[in-house]
């Protein structure tokens, strides 16, 4: 009987170490990706690179035809160039997101402890961290973030700085 109530403990704990392993199997096929990426992306750099070179190699007395196989050729290795870096850019927020994932199990997995007091907690979560730190600054240096700023909000900071000013002046 008492091997029957254990069951669904063990099948919980179970399906739990196969969700954690899939995580982070998923995050090392996409850390390959990243690898392959960045690879693809060198290679599409060193093309265009080779293709700025064709043309500016062109002359006065180059043909109509060499300007135009040059510019075929820079055309060509700028799509490569394009389709490499979105290829990276999908790769590295998977990995990303799988980090994210895996720390999320982390917390959940330490959450579950009561016992725990906060810096018992916080140092068994660090090492889980780091990977998702790295990830996330891996995915920034790639991705140019800007903050848009909302239009009322500037209406709001321009009738404070009209405030100041008025309140700047003398009266007399």
């Amino acid at each position: 009987m008492s091997s029957l109530r254990a069951l669904p403990a063990a099948l919980a704990l179970g399906l739990a170490l196969a969700a954690c392993q899939s995580a982070e199997k998923k995050a090392a096929t996409d850390e390959v990706k990243v690898a392959k990426g960045v690879e693809a992306v060198c290679a599409a750099q060193a093309d265009v690179d080779a293709a700025v070179f064709a043309v500016n190699a062109l002359t006065p007395e180059s043909t109509v035809a060499d300007a135009e196989k040059a510019g075929e050729k820079l055309n060509t290795a700028l799509s490569s160039l394009n389709k490499a870096e979105d290829q990276l850019t999908k790769a590295e927020v998977k990995e990303y997101r799988d980090q994210v994932e895996i720390f999320r199990q982390a917390v959940d997995e330490v959450s579950k402890n009561k016992n725990l007091t906060l810096a018992e907690a916080a140092e068994q979560l660090k090492g889980k961290a780091a990977p998702v730190v790295a990830a996330r600054e891996q995915l920034a240096a790639t991705t140019v973030c800007v903050a848009v700023e909302d239009d009322s909000m500037k209406d709001d900071s321009m009738k404070d700085d009209s405030m100041k000013d008025g309140a700047d002046q003398d009266p007399s």
